[in-house]
């Protein structure tokens, strides 16, 4: 790798303590980015260290940082720091997100709907704005914004939560048809039925409406997917690395499957 292409590879992943953003994080570092992780939960400092430890990236080109996705002062100040810390941004990717409480639409509380809506809305549009702000600027540049099959085909009791990622993916076309004169490629990934602690959370939840348990939900699951599994958040990691690549240099304004085949478009 050239020294230009290296220094071409700098990230901000956001919802990167654990999860599908952990995955992102250090597959992003195994292939030599500077990645800036930020996460509402402190833990993301471990995560980092523990990355560290396994990747053998130096200390400085994997940061920390708390970050309240929904706070415009912050990502704005997160988004100047990986630009001072690693000389530019070339890569975004809007991974926070919250499954919220499972309920009936009419029984959900204000409250939650203003966090869910927060969290996976308003924290994508601030991540986008900063993020392409900088790339818009430098003239380069690639976001990846979470949606989720939910967005695509919406799911009963989880009607606010299907809302904000079929709002993630029109908001994905849009920008990248505004991004695409200035050499900015924004794509977005719909994930399915992942192995996170937010999907085992959903399962428990479903679970104890349905009156069965865990297990059986995670069966039932499994049978509504062609591939009969859960995905992974290495395998999530692997298609961000792709879009982020070169190879995908021709592919902008897409939503990108991640389900095992339960969506198939």
């Amino acid at each position: 790798m050239t020294e230009d292409r290296r220094n071409r590879k700098r990230a901000f992943v956001t919802g990167a303590a654990r999860g599908l953003g952990e995955g992102i994080a250090r597959r992003l570092a195994q292939d030599g980015w500077a990645v800036m992780m930020s996460d509402i939960n402190s833990s993301v400092h471990e995560t980092a260290a523990k990355i560290v430890s396994e990747t053998g990236i130096a200390p400085e080109r994997l940061i920390a940082e708390a970050h309240d996705v929904a706070s415009a002062e912050r990502t704005a100040e997160l988004v100047e720091l990986a630009v001072d810390h690693f000389g530019g941004l070339d890569l975004a990717v809007a991974n926070a997100g919250t499954g919220g409480v499972e309920v009936d639409l009419i029984d959900l509380k204000l409250e939650d709907f203003e966090h869910i809506v927060d969290v996976n809305y308003r924290g994508v549009f601030l991540t986008c704005k900063y993020a392409g702000r900088v790339m818009r600027g430098q003239g380069s540049g690639n976001i990846i914004t979470v949606s989720s099959i939910f967005g695509q085909e919406p799911y009963p009791r989880v009607a606010t939560y299907s809302g904000t990622k079929a709002g993630v993916i029109a908001l994905t076309q849009a920008f990248a048809l505004e991004m695409a004169p200035h050499n900015v490629r924004v794509n977005t990934i719909a994930p399915g039925y992942m192995a996170t602690e937010m999907q085992w959370e959903g399962l428990r939840q479903r679970a104890d409406h349905a009156g069965i348990s865990f297990e059986a939900e995670r069966q039932r699951v499994w049978d509504l997917v062609p591939l009969g599994r859960h995905g992974t958040p290495e395998e999530m990691g692997a298609l961000v690395a792709f879009l982020a690549s070169d190879e995908a240099a021709y592919i902008t304004g897409a939503t990108i499957g991640l389900a095992g085949g339960v969506v198939r478009r």
